[in-house]
């Protein structure tokens, strides 16, 4: 009789509300509605793991938390994964860090990144899934090294083209400088990049630079327009 009595004021709380935090990408709409969770219901009667993967199947989700807020709420609390690159396919997908594939974003959120081209295998971009092909997790990881070298460096390149013979060439934001990376040795090839750009484009100037080839050891290959050097007659 006594553990009844202790359990009986539970029977009274009702979800009144449902809250999520920790989502910047996908709407509170979207997580609310996936969770399923009947408003007015009993709040004890909520079923927290099953409301959370159901959240969990959108490929944006990390990870996932549902809590009960005494005395009428739900918090659902998401950790969501954050594109790091788009491919530009039948639609535009996204990749985080770790290689997972993320679909289309229905909100009004929109990503400035940078894009792989190329070679892309559309079998291994299937939304929810890692990708496993080496040319993609080569192009990925020039990406996640650019970022962790530098933020100015990352946000300098705007696309990755995987070319057939596995030989990567990237291209700058400003002017869309070819630049011709090969294969290997990323981190040095990277950290090289990025103290020309910083040491001489930056003061001459990238509108006359043509092309950069880092394939080289110990030295970085470039040419300029030499036409443009010459004075106005």
């Amino acid at each position: 009789m006594m553990a009844v009595t202790a359990n009986s004021w539970k029977r009274d709380f009702r979800v009144l509300r449902v809250r999520t935090e920790g989502n910047s990408i996908v709407a509170d709409s979207d997580i609310v509605r996936m969770a399923a969770i009947l408003k007015n219901g009993k709040l004890f009667d909520v079923d927290l793991n099953g409301a959370r993967l159901r959240v969990q199947q959108n490929p944006f989700m990390k990870s996932v938390a549902v809590a009960r807020e005494i005395p009428d709420g739900i918090a659902i609390t998401v950790t969501e994964r954050t594109p790091i690159a788009a491919l530009i396919l039948d639609r535009i997908l996204y990749l985080d860090a770790e290689g997972y594939v993320l679909p289309p974003v229905r909100s009004g959120h929109m990503f400035d990144l940078p894009v792989i081209t190329g070679d892309v295998p559309l079998a291994d971009c299937l939304p929810g899934q890692q990708i496993r092909t080496r040319r993609l997790r080569e192009a990925l990881e020039i990406l996640t090294t650019a970022e962790r070298i530098g933020v100015d460096l990352y946000h300098m390149i705007s696309e990755v083209h995987c070319a057939g013979d596995s030989t990567y060439v990237l291209f700058t934001a400003e002017t869309g400088v070819p630049v011709v990376l090969g294969r290997g040795d990323i981190a040095v090839k990277l950290v090289k990049l990025d103290g020309f750009w910083k040491q001489i484009v930056m003061q001459r100037g990238a509108t006359q630079l043509k092309t950069v080839d880092l394939r080289f050891a110990d030295q970085v290959v470039v040419r300029w327009d030499e036409g443009r050097d010459r004075p106005a007659q």
